[in-house]
């Protein structure tokens, strides 16, 4: 498998190449050019996002949940529960990113709940903030439709670029093998665990 920073460079280069895609398609759908570039910016950075920060990675400790510095605690259930490489789960093209930004969000929730009830135990009593933040998505799922579906189009694409970068390479070394070529390439150690206190000075 590529490494993290190759999986980075990937995400990158398949932002650029998305960009002027998603622009001319805009573009042949009748939309303005100032919207179009709008629908561009959404879908280009939400692939950045979902290829850097919630890379299909996640399911095992690794480089990428350092990047979520203090919080990367977050996903250790996630990665705890899903199995490494799932075709179903972590490494398909559409379910398991969107499964990620369900996950992260009812994470999200449940820390601003916790972080309610922990303060009311000691008499601090704090606003309702889960419900705040899922009256803001909400709003903004309801409002800007359009620009909703744009950031869940590049979120997916993202993750499916690093998906699909894994099994060329896999499918790419077992051919390879089959035709008698000998391939000393390995990139397994990408999958090694290492603590959080020893990766953080590595990456």
């Amino acid at each position: 498998m590529p490494g993290a920073h190759t999986h980075d460079l990937i995400t990158v280069v398949t932002g650029v190449a998305l960009a002027p895609l998603t622009f001319s398609t805009n573009l042949a759908l009748g939309i303005d050019t100032q919207l179009a570039l709008q629908q561009t910016v959404i879908v280009v950075g939400a692939h950045l996002l979902s290829g850097i920060m919630f890379s299909p990675d996640l399911d095992l400790d690794s480089a990428i949940d350092n990047r979520w510095g203090i919080f990367y605690w977050i996903w250790r259930p996630y990665m705890w529960v899903v199995p490494h490489r799932s075709r179903w789960l972590s490494h398909g093209l559409v379910f398991p990113p969107l499964l990620r930004l369900f996950y992260f969000f009812w994470m999200v929730v449940g820390v601003l709940i916790g972080a309610a009830w922990l303060f009311g135990r000691i008499g601090i009593t704090l606003p309702n903030f889960h419900l705040v933040v899922s009256a803001a998505v909400l709003g903004v799922v309801t409002r800007h439709p359009r620009e909703v579906w744009s950031f869940l189009v590049g979120f997916v694409t993202g993750s499916a670029a690093h998906s699909v970068a894994d099994w060329l390479v896999t499918g790419g070394k077992r051919y390879l093998r089959r035709f008698g070529f000998v391939v000393r390439f390995n990139a397994d150690n990408h999958d090694h665990w290492r603590g959080y206190s020893r990766r953080r000075a590595r990456y």
